[in-house]
């Protein structure tokens, strides 16, 4: 989808090009909700009035709708593809998956 021009609020925070582009579209875009896992984009779009949710977020999601079986390989895929999840944020989504090992 064609992205705006970047908002002047976003690129004074000097963010990704990425983020910069999710959270001006997401300014033009009436009820968006802009997926960042970035803390400062995640910050920027605060500024703005966009709600936000993160990747973690979304597969939960998918999950809950049945559309995907399980989140750890999709979690795994993630780390190995290098977005960076804390030890207790994959165990927090693990456990709001119901995919604790209890044993």
């Amino acid at each position: 989808m064609p992205v705006p021009a970047i908002h002047a609020v976003v690129a004074a925070w000097d963010l990704g090009t990425g983020e910069s582009e999710v959270i001006s579209w997401a300014a033009t875009a009436a009820g968006a909700t802009a997926i960042i896992d970035d803390r400062a984009a995640r910050r920027c779009a605060a500024t703005l009035g966009i709600p936000t949710r993160g990747t973690l977020h979304v597969v939960l999601e998918a999950k809950r709708a049945g559309l995907i079986s399980a989140v750890a390989p999709l979690i795994e895929g993630l780390r190995v593809a290098g977005l960076f999840l804390s030890d207790a944020v994959v165990q927090a989504a693990l456990t709001a998956a119901n995919e604790v090992d209890t044993t």
